[in-house]
């Protein structure tokens, strides 16, 4: 079933609809990847790579304010929800140094519980799970060096 918003953006109104294939605006269809480290969001798409952050009710494009709003904020609330969600791979936003494993393959984890903690450029991330689930594969061990967008765990829902 495709959802369907209308979204102002920077004043301008556009038609944005979720389908199988991703995401359509006005005619335009879009297949996003987004990765999430904890802290903030990339989203690549299209060959560009966008950081979306949220920080004091603001969203930030790439460091700049956008201007942004749903009018159908109440539909948007529902699918928030992890319940929707039948799976998700977790893919490093960064590339860096496993640190720490939280979790074990068959374990059940929270919407937003630490899976593992990835180290970049002298800093930890917590990688937070996007959906309660459980744990159906984990392709990193600690001290491995992984790659920007590379496949770390497998979460199923329950």
């Amino acid at each position: 079933m495709d959802k369907k918003y209308k979204v102002r953006l920077h004043g301008s109104e556009f038609d944005l609809e979720q389908t199988k294939k991703g995401i359509k605006v006005n005619d335009y269809q879009f297949n996003p990847e987004v990765i999430f480290n904890g802290k903030f969001y990339r989203v690549f798409v299209n060959g560009r790579v966008l950081k979306v952050e949220f920080r004091d009710n603001d969203i930030l494009l790439d460091g700049k304010i956008v201007d942004f709003d749903f009018k159908s904020a109440p539909q948007l609330q529902t699918r928030i929800g992890s319940s929707l969600r039948k799976s998700a791979d977790i893919k490093a936003a960064i590339p860096g140094k496993i640190v720490e494993i939280r979790v074990n393959e068959g374990d059940e984890v929270a919407d937003q519980q630490c899976l593992l903690v990835l180290e970049s450029m002298k800093m930890r991330n917590e990688i937070l799970s996007p959906m309660a689930g459980v744990i159906d594969s984990i392709s990193v061990s600690i001290g491995d060096q992984v790659k920007s967008r590379q496949l770390m765990i497998k979460i199923k829902l329950k």
